[in-house]
């Protein structure tokens, strides 16, 4: 599809965003009216009929008839429609040392056939090719599937794999060494190949499904044929630049070296016997068992503690093949564990709950996510919840059941509710695995979109009230988030004995008096940017939080924006230098729909849309320079939009039913808000602790919307052309005349909704802040810093552009935040 312009594009992402809303209405949900669809999606009922018929046209979704029952035979069936699962399959295959199992799964991850072959270690590289080939079609054949009809095919290998699936190091088949074994396997396979490193896709299982799945940061260490380690940070897997993060079991220091691989794994070279027979004994009793068990457990805890330590995880998960020998090992290892290392708040060591199919559960994760963009449109579209149904084959077949754990289940060790108890900090965070973090919603407008974030039951969280002053509030919360939320129109009904925290999404000038009510009544407060409208409201609403002990969060998302991480890693990685200057550049071409017709026009609710727009890139400013400003002076003034006079109030709307790319150019705009005294243009100059200086200027009737960053260092400079998926960073490192391409350029990637894509991820650090005592990317100090120097700017260019120094924030304030609130 060829997108000519921001319209254009801004529409077709839209309509994909609402095509994977729907798709994941009808995939989680089952069988679903469209009236049951509006209400679930949010979404209008043309726009509904509209998406369905291009689902079914792709095969995606079918026609459901209700039949009428005795009462109404006369009547009309009604029409229900369902997600066709079956319409792509993909499989995942574990190539082991001594097996290979493959697992297969439709769209809706129900996996619908499962495979092991008893394989040895004298079949090498080149016969294990045409071997995986047989048993993926032997394993799709009961389904009257063929290989070239799968969507995906994820083939996890021993070895460190680069991103294009070609074998860098493998020391167990170093014949594949340099191999591009996606070429290879395709000789033999008729479907599209991925080829991953198999730790990192028993990693990938453990944070979708299991152990680690309310975790951010997990090291998982895979003990059985081999000892090795991978990464999750942020709840994404962690490669590293060459490809081999984690790969540290050649080391001679972690004790996870080879003795031989002929008695079966390292543990059975290890103990002279196989590690059943090993297992077997301990639990009966046996000492010389229980010594030797001890004793690798010895060997290998100091890798074990290397790895953990170095990355500090809210996890360190113990898999692979010893995941059958349940607590025995397990209680072992923590006691070699808590004996080696001597800090308080060591990580704690929590076995697999999906054990030694691992391997194969991720390679389906990875492989759903591949085929997301190519069956939906959408990069978006979480992968589902795994299940099982079906039979497969008697010959060469693994277990089957009802579901995921059924399947999994091979001894588990310990749950995530062992977890939480061990790590948790003190001050109030809850165990990970006890029920949903009980969230209230307060304010149900412009940004309520944000509650879906929350709303996830059993997944860590759940919306449980709203508070709204406008009693229609509660049609749309019943639309949005379906029904048993309890509804209140004054927020200081909400307590602590009903919910555990809140977001609160309200207007700028209310942010102050409902946080720190909230606050003081116990209950951790997400709260939208900015913290308040005044400097001291901020510094005030600092010492409530510090005073209570109630947690705060400040929603500034943009920390969690694709573009701005992407600039931020450059920086980091010194590819710049130090940096020196700072610009930013924003074209607020929605500006006269979104801040003019409604109360951020008036300075007396908003302060200025340097404070109300501004505050999400001077806090950026501060990020990425690491440093606050010390001094500012500013210009603006209200160029355009106070020359328009027709105004008027806007008793019960939302922006989105005034909002039309059509209302152009500026002058033409109608009906703006009753008081506009804020400005649609400014200019600020900054002076930052550190010497760095920086502006930041904001024009309000572009015609084009988007935000554009140079940051200069004592090495060179980056620049952003685009802020979303799309888009780039150019780096200029070398002298050069006009070079518009740059020295090197990096995609902006997996940020297709801006905003939207960063509230998701604020949302979950937020719960995950609440509930384990996480650390946060935003900083409460950052927002308030963002603010003081917003309202110093607004100072300046309303008393003939004054400079103005901003005051310090309270260092012992500053000590509590920067502590993590403990």
């Amino acid at each position: 599809m060829s997108l000519t312009g921001p319209h254009e594009r801004e529409m077709y992402a839209l309509r994909q965003r609402n095509s994977a809303t729907c798709i994941a209405a009808l995939r989680d949900h089952g069988v679903l009216t469209l009236s049951e669809l509006t209400q679930l999606t949010g979404l209008s009922r043309p726009t509904i009929e509209t998406i369905i018929t291009e689902l079914k046209a792709r095969g995606l979704v079918s026609d459901e008839f209700e039949a009428p029952s005795a009462a109404s035979r006369t009547g009309r069936p009604a029409r229900q429609f369902a997600f066709v699962a079956t319409a792509a399959h993909v499989a995942s295959v574990d190539l082991g040392l001594h097996s290979i199992t493959v697992l297969v799964s439709d769209l809706s991850g129900t996996i619908v056939a499962s495979l092991t072959h008893e394989t040895s270690p004298s079949v090498r590289g080149g016969s294990l090719i045409p071997l995986v080939g047989n048993l993926v079609r032997q394993a799709i054949h009961p389904l009257g599937i063929r290989d070239f009809e799968l969507a995906s095919v994820v083939v996890s290998v021993t070895g460190i794999v680069d991103d294009r699936g070609r074998m860098l190091q493998s020391n167990l088949l170093p014949e594949w060494n340099g191999v591009d074994l996606v070429a290879r396997f395709g000789e033999n396979l008729s479907a599209p190949i991925i080829v991953e490193n198999d730790v990192n896709m028993a990693a990938v299982a453990e944070v979708h499904a299991g152990a680690a799945k309310f975790a951010d940061d997990v090291v998982v260490v895979m003990v059985g044929h081999r000892i090795n380690s991978a990464i999750i940070l942020g709840g994404t897997l962690y490669r590293g630049r060459h490809f081999a993060a984690g790969e540290v079991g050649d080391l001679a220091v972690t004790g996870w070296g080879y003795n031989t691989i002929d008695k079966g794994s390292v543990l059975g070279a290890y103990a002279d016997g196989t590690v059943e027979r090993v297992f077997d004994l301990a639990r009966s009793g046996d000492p010389d068992a229980k010594e030797q068990i001890a004793s690798f457990a010895a060997q290998i805890i100091q890798g074990i503690a290397l790895v953990g330590l170095t990355i500090d995880p809210d996890l360190i998960v113990i898999g692979g093949g010893v995941s059958r020998a349940g607590e025995t090992f397990l209680a072992m290892l923590n006691d070699e564990f808590l004996r080696l290392v001597k800090r308080r708040n060591a990580p704690p060591l929590v076995g697999s709950s999906i054990g030694a199919n691992g391997v194969a559960v991720g390679g389906i994760v990875r492989a759903l996510e591949a085929v997301s963009e190519q069956f939906y449109g959408s990069r978006d579209l979480a992968v589902p919840k795994l299940s099982i149904e079906g039979v497969c084959s008697e010959d060469d077949t693994v277990s089957f059941g009802a579901s995921l754990d059924r399947y999994v289940s091979q001894g588990n060790v310990s749950q995530p509710e062992d977890v939480a108890a061990e790590s948790a900090p003190a001050g109030g965070a809850r165990d990970a695995a006890s029920d949903d973090l009980r969230i209230a919603v307060v304010g149900f407008g412009m940004r309520s979109a944000i509650s879906k974030w929350a709303h996830q039951p059993g997944e860590g969280s759940r919306v449980v009230a709203v508070a709204d002053s406008n009693p229609t509030a509660e049609k749309r919360v019943a639309e949005h988030l379906g029904s048993g939320i309890t509804f209140h129109t004054d927020y200081q009904e909400l307590s602590s004995n009903d919910v555990d925290a809140a977001i609160v999404v309200t207007p700028d000038d209310t942010h102050y008096e409902i946080a720190a009510h909230l606050l003081r009544a116990g209950i951790a407060v997400y709260l939208d940017k900015p913290i308040a409208i005044s400097i001291d409201d901020a510094d005030d609403l600092l010492r409530i939080a510090k005073e209570s002990g109630s947690k705060l969060y400040i929603g500034h998302n943009m920390r969690h924006m694709a573009v701005v991480r992407l600039m931020r890693e450059i920086i980091e990685r010194g590819d710049i230098g130090e940096v020196k200057a700072v610009w930013c550049r924003h074209f607020v071409g929605n500006g006269g729909d979104y801040y003019f017709k409604d109360w951020h026009a008036d300075r007396s609710r908003s302060n200025g849309l340097l404070l109300q727009k501004g505050a999400h890139d001077l806090d950026i400013i501060h990020w990425l320079a690491n440093s606050y400003t010390s001094d500012v002076v500013a210009m603006g003034d209200l160029s355009v939009y106070g020359a328009i006079t027709d105004r008027r109030e806007r008793p019960g709307e939302l922006m989105t039913d005034w909002f039309s790319l059509d209302n152009w150019p500026p002058l033409s705009q109608t009906g703006l808000n009753p008081v506009v005294d804020v400005e649609d243009q400014s200019m600020v100059l900054m002076k930052l602790q550190s010497g760095v200086l920086a502006s930041y200027e904001q024009c309000h009737f572009t015609p084009d919307y988007w935000r554009n960053y140079t940051v200069i260092g004592t090495e060179g400079r980056l620049e952003n052309f685009g802020d979303g998926d799309g888009g780039v960073v150019r780096v200029w490192n070398s002298r050069s005349g006009y070079n518009p391409g740059g020295d090197r350029e990096y995609p902006i990637v997996g940020d297709a909704d801006g905003h939207g894509d960063a509230d998701m991820l604020t949302v979950a650090e937020f719960v995950q802040f609440v509930r384990n005592g996480h650390t946060t990317e935003t900083s409460p100090i950052g927002a308030r810093n963002a603010v003081a120097t917003a309202v110093a700017a607004t100072e300046s260019l309303r008393n003939g552009s004054t400079p103005q120094r901003i005051r310090e924030v309270d260092p012992q304030l500053a000590a509590y935040f920067a502590a993590n609130q403990v």
